[in-house]
C-alpha cells in the first residue's frame, strides 16, 4: 500500500503547515520578516511575524519560540537575519493546539560550525534549546523534498543522528538569551 497524502498536503494554503514537510527537515533562505495582523480564528485579528524565502512562496507565521531561536543564531535586529539559511522541521505539538499533532519549529541552520545552546524565558516558561549545524546542500545522506507551491525543491538536512537528537551538550560554549515579551522585527 503506498502513503498518501498529509491532510497538510491535500489542503496547502499561503502559510507552511508541519504536515507539508512529509516529516523531514528542510533548509530554506530568509528574504523578509514582517509584521502583518492575521486572523486570530475568533473574529479578531492580532499581530504576527511573517517570513518569506528565497526557495518557495509560502510563507512562515512564526511564533515566539523560533523567533528566539533566530535571535540566538544571528543577534536581536530581525533586519541582520535576512539572507541567513535556517532549517525547520516538524516536530509533535506538546500544546496540542495545531490541527495535525505537530508544529514547525527551528533545527539550526548550515551556517552554524558547531552546536549552540541556549536559554530563554518564553513568558512564565523556561527553555533551553540546542540548535545544530545542519547538512550542507548535496552533502552525503541529503535529499531534496518540495513544500506544496514551491517554486524549487528546498534543501532537505541529513545531520547525523547524534545532532539532529541532542539536547544537552558538554564541553560546547552555551549562549544564554532573555527573550523579551516583544521581538522588535
Amino acid at each position: 500500500m503506498s502513503k498518501g497524502m498529509s491532510f497538510d498536503q491535500l489542503y496547502p494554503g499561503t502559510y507552511i503547515k508541519a504536515g507539508e514537510f512529509d516529516g523531514k527537515a528542510v533548509t530554506l533562505t530568509i528574504t523578509s520578516i514582517k509584521r502583518e495582523m492575521l486572523s486570530n480564528g475568533a473574529g479578531g485579528e492580532e499581530g504576527a511575524v511573517i517570513v518569506a524565502f528565497a526557495e518557495t512562496e509560502k510563507l512562515f507565521v512564526m511564533n515566539k519560540t523560533n523567533a528566539v531561536s533566530l535571535r540566538a543564531m544571528w543577534g536581536d535586529d530581525s533586519g541582520e537575519w535576512i539572507g541567513h539559511k535556517l532549517t525547520l522541521h516538524p516536530v509533535k505539538d506538546e500544546s496540542g493546539l495545531s490541527e495535525s499533532g505537530q508544529c514547525i519549529r527551528v533545527k539550526g541552520s548550515p551556517e552554524l560550525d558547531k552546536p549552540l545552546t541556549y536559554r530563554a524565558h518564553l513568558g512564565r516558561k523556561t527553555v533551553t534549546q540546542t540548535l545544530v549545524p545542519t547538512a550542507k546542500k548535496g552533502a552525503k545522506g541529503a535529499t531534496e523534498t518540495a513544500l506544496s507551491g514551491d517554486e524549487a525543491p528546498a534543501d532537505v538536512v541529513g545531520a547525523a543522528k547524534a545532532a539532529l537528537d541532542a539536547t544537552e551538550v558538554e564541553g560546547k560554549d552555551e549562549q544564554f538569551l532573555e527573550a523579551t515579551d516583544t521581538l522588535a522585527v
